[in-house]
C-alpha cells in the first residue's frame, strides 16, 4: 500500500509538471535583444527560461523576455490561447525562439502532417505583425526513449525524423534552426554518464535545460563563451562541458542551421 501512494504521489507530480505554465510580458526598456518565447514544457522544465537569463547576463549580455509556455502545446493550440497572443502583442522583439510539440517535426515527414507547417508559418505571421523586425528561431528539439519515442519506436528513429523535419520547416518559413537535438546526441555519445532527460526519459534534466540555453545562447550571439559563466546550479566541470558541446554545435555551422548574422 505504501508503495502504491509513492507511486501515485511520483505520478501527481510528473501529471503536474507536464501540464503547468509560465506566463510574463517583457518588462522596462530593451538593448535590442528583447526575446519571445513560445513553446511548452520542454522549455520550462528546471527553469529553462531562468537559466537562459542567468548564463546571458553572466557574459554581459542582458535578456528581456516575454512568454507563453504551456505543457503539452502544439503550435496550432498556441494559435487560439489568449496569453500566447498577449504575449506577442507586447512587440518590438528582436528574437523569438518557438518550441512546437516534441515530434510534430518528425510527423511533419513522415505523415506529411502539412498543419504543422501551416501553424508554423501563421504563427510566424502573427509574430511578424507584432514585431517587424524579429527573427524567428525554430527549436530542433531532441529525440527520447520514454512515452514510446513519441510513437515512432526508438529515439534514433524519432531522432531522423525530427532533424528532416526540422531542417524542412525551417527553410520553408525561412527561419533560423536552434540545433538543441544536435548537442544532446553529441553528449549522449560522449558522456553517457551525464544524464539529460528527468526520470520519464522525455523531458530534459536541469543538464538537458543548462544545454539547451547554453545552444540558444550561441545562436543569438555567435560569440563563444569567456570568463565565468553561470553554471546555473550543476557541478562546474559538467556546467563547462556542456558549454564546449554546446560550441562546437553552434559556432562553424551557422550556414548549416540558416543562421545569417
Amino acid at each position: 500500500m505504501k508503495r502504491f501512494f509513492t507511486s501515485l504521489l511520483v505520478l501527481t507530480v510528473a501529471c503536474s509538471a507536464a501540464w503547468a505554465q509560465k506566463f510574463a510580458l517583457p518588462e522596462g526598456g530593451y538593448d535590442g535583444r528583447r526575446v519571445l518565447l513560445v513553446g511548452n514544457s520542454f522549455t520550462y522544465f528546471h527553469d529553462c527560461d531562468s537559466m537562459l537569463l542567468q548564463i546571458s547576463r553572466s557574459q554581459g549580455l542582458s535578456l528581456c523576455l516575454g512568454e507563453y509556455l504551456k505543457g503539452g502545446q502544439t503550435f496550432g493550440q498556441h494559435l487560439n490561447l489568449p496569453k500566447t497572443s498577449e504575449a506577442i502583442a507586447a512587440g518590438s522583439y528582436a528574437y523569438a525562439f518557438i518550441q512546437d510539440y516534441s515530434n510534430n517535426a518528425a510527423l511533419y515527414i513522415r505523415d506529411k502532417r502539412k498543419d504543422v507547417l501551416a501553424n508554423t508559418l501563421e504563427l510566424k505571421r502573427r509574430i511578424l505583425q507584432a514585431s517587424p523586425d524579429c527573427q524567428i528561431i525554430l527549436e530542433r528539439t531532441w529525440s527520447f526513449d520514454g512515452a514510446g519515442s513519441g510513437g515512432f519506436g526508438t529515439a534514433a528513429n524519432l531522432d531522423k525524423y525530427i532533424a528532416k523535419g526540422a531542417a524542412k520547416l525551417a527553410k520553408k518559413a525561412d527561419a533560423w534552426l536552434s540545433p538543441i537535438g544536435v548537442g544532446f546526441n553529441t553528449v549522449r555519445a560522449e558522456r553517457p554518464d551525464i544524464n539529460l532527460f528527468d526520470p520519464d526519459g522525455k523531458h530534459q534534466s536541469a543538464a538537458g535545460s543548462y544545454l539547451k540555453c547554453c545552444i540558444n545562447y550561441l545562436v543569438l550571439t555567435g560569440k563563444p563563451f569567456q570568463g565565468e559563466v553561470a553554471t546555473c546550479g550543476l557541478a562546474p566541470e559538467t556546467a563547462a562541458y556542456l558549454r564546449t558541446v554546446a560550441e562546437r554545435t553552434v559556432l562553424g555551422h551557422e550556414q548549416e542551421y540558416r543562421i545569417k548574422r
